[in-house]
């Protein structure tokens, strides 16, 4: 994995060049609003420096495309694709390569979702390759999105695909929410550890510090920041500690039924939390 870390250099390097460390983003599962103007503009004068969003749907590009016109600075930070590596058969080739030529025009990363049973099926570094393959001729890096109940749950896990697979444009996201599923809210630095020369993109948002594992119910493991008992700023120190420089970005998974004042309430409280860190 000599040839990862300057392909990430390069990468970030254009990134950072234009946010500064750090941009925080708020993810796009549920803008307010009756269409896609209003949607993305419900975002206006809040502060956050770009979105993610699913894009694995030719439905999805099409919203992203109109975001785009109603919002002509927008910054995509990745786009959520989700792929059954059990069902090749399902996998829509001209899809994937339209939403490569879009992330690629967006300097916008690929979050890579796989569904289908844990273990060491060779399928599964396989098709890892074979998108990555595909992305880097767009020039677009692939983040691996670890998933409570999908195929790799937890960033270590993530990264015994990434080393499997063995292509440059890998990368690694880490998810306080997934993290703490996995019951490694208690070893975020030694999870760090492993994943540091790969972790591109990081998810950050209130909890519980109980939490239920595999549950379909994500209202214990994802809450507006400033809800839930667990403090993120343990989070945030574990991501200083490991000088992580890319995008944070805020999750909202589950949160439709909030007030929509709550990205502002969130954005607001990551602001202080991370003063507060960064004067520790």
């Amino acid at each position: 994995m000599k040839i990862y870390r300057p392909f990430a250099v390069v990468y970030f390097s254009v990134v950072l060049a234009t946010q500064g460390a750090n941009p925080f983003g708020v993810f796009d599962f549920n803008l307010r609003g009756k269409d896609p103007a209003e949607q993305i503009h419900s975002l206006d004068g809040i502060g956050f420096d770009g979105i993610t969003m699913f894009i694995h749907q030719p439905k999805d590009l099409t919203r992203l495309e109109a975001f785009q016109a109603a919002k002509p600075d927008l910054r995509l930070c990745a786009g959520l694709y989700v792929v059954d590596y059990t069902k090749p058969e399902a996998f829509n080739r001209g899809h994937f390569n339209k939403v490569l030529k879009k992330l690629s025009s967006m300097d916008a990363k690929l979050w890579l979702i796989l569904s289908g049973p844990k273990g060491n099926d060779p399928r599964i570094a396989a098709l890892v390759g074979e998108l990555a393959d595909l992305a880097a001729a767009q020039k677009v890096g692939i983040s691996l999105y670890p998933h409570d109940s999908h195929t790799f749950e937890t960033a270590e896990e993530a990264l015994v695909i990434l080393k499997a697979a063995n292509r440059p444009n890998l990368g690694i996201s880490i998810h306080q929410c997934h993290e703490m599923r996995g019951g490694n809210a208690d070893r975020l630095d030694a999870v760090m550890d492993a994943v540091a020369p790969y972790m591109d993109i990081a998810t950050i948002c209130g909890s519980d510090i109980k939490v239920n594992d595999n549950s379909k119910d994500w209202s214990d493991a994802i809450k507006p920041l400033g809800e839930g008992d667990y403090d993120p700023k343990a989070f945030l120190r574990a991501l200083k500690r490991h000088n992580f420089k890319g995008p944070i970005i805020l999750h909202t998974f589950g949160l439709e039924k909030e007030a929509a004042s709550h990205y502002q309430t969130s954005f607001d409280l990551y602001q202080k939390m991370r003063a507060e860190v960064d004067a520790e």
